[in-house]
């Protein structure tokens, strides 16, 4: 198999498997609406913090999905996003809650593959949030995605974390493989009961369990892809947004995750999927 077929085969089964039913997906748009309004963003500190401040004009979202960082971007801090998906499913979610929450005028919607997409714009955050592990090769689609990226201004990504990630997929893939893929539904129901719409939460499940597609990460791995593309790390959820000055402490931090998520999804029952996020700045 060759590279373009390699990356063909893997956009065509992810994008099959979210126009079938998207991530992040409520059975009532509106519920989506109101989500927006909460502002999720602001579980990310980093990143609530830098759309507070003044150094973000305008943002790109690689991987949109049905909106939901997109339109809380807009909404809550008044920036324009331009969004790009390769499901139409998810487009049109996404476009009927900007409408419904009065963002279309600062969101732009548009169908693209990751890799397909170009424009000579260049953006103060390109931010992709649980995308680029969905995609034939991480690595080269961040190197995509950076080009996009203004000097001096930030990138923003979160990723599977490979640590953190094992145990939840050893738990759930594990009941899909033994019981099948309804016991594993009912068991992901009691990791994260606040989610309580039953199509959101069967997103969720789907796209955590069932995926056809993924691959996990570590810090140390994706800040030598950082180093390479020109950026800085400001901080990282590895260590809770703390100091980054001590790299090779950061990258003893992160081995401690795969036993928190045993002690999580296995004894404790609640959910921790295993994903971390990373901010940086390009050079200027």
């Amino acid at each position: 198999m060759t590279i373009g077929d390699s990356r063909s085969a893997v956009s065509g089964l992810v994008r099959d498997f979210y126009e079938d039913m998207p991530f992040n997906y409520y059975s009532d748009p509106q519920d989506a609406a109101d989500r927006a309004k909460g502002n999720p963003i602001e579980v990310y500190r980093d990143l609530d913090g830098l759309l507070r401040g003044g150094g973000v004009g305008n943002v790109l979202e690689i991987g949109c999905g049905a909106g939901w960082a997109a339109n809380a971007i807009a909404l809550n801090y008044a920036r324009p996003v331009t969004a790009v998906d390769m499901t139409q499913k998810a487009l049109d979610r996404a476009i009927d809650v900007a409408k419904r929450i009065g963002t279309d005028g600062l969101t732009r919607f548009i169908r693209s593959d990751l890799f397909d997409f170009d424009t000579r714009d260049r953006f103060d955050l390109v931010l992709s949030i649980g995308v680029l592990h969905h995609t034939f090769d991480c690595r080269q689609a961040l190197h995509h995605i950076s080009a996009f990226v203004a000097e001096g201004k930030y990138i923003f990504l979160g990723l599977y974390h490979r640590p953190g990630r094992e145990p939840f997929l050893d738990l759930l893939r594990g009941i899909v493989a033994t019981e099948g893929e309804e016991a594993a539904f009912r068991r992901y129901a009691q990791l994260h009961p606040e989610l309580r719409d039953a199509t959101h939460l069967r997103s969720w499940f789907r796209d955590q369990v069932l995926h056809p597609h993924e691959t996990q990460h570590t810090l140390a791995e994706v800040l030598g892809w950082m180093d390479a593309e020109g950026f800085t790390l400001i901080s990282t959820s590895i260590n809770r947004y703390g100091s980054v000055d001590d790299r090779p402490a950061l990258i003893e931090a992160e081995t401690a995750y795969g036993a928190l998520s045993h002690q999580r999804n296995h004894i404790d029952n609640q959910f921790f999927p295993g994903f971390f996020t990373i901010l940086a700045q390009r050079s200027g």
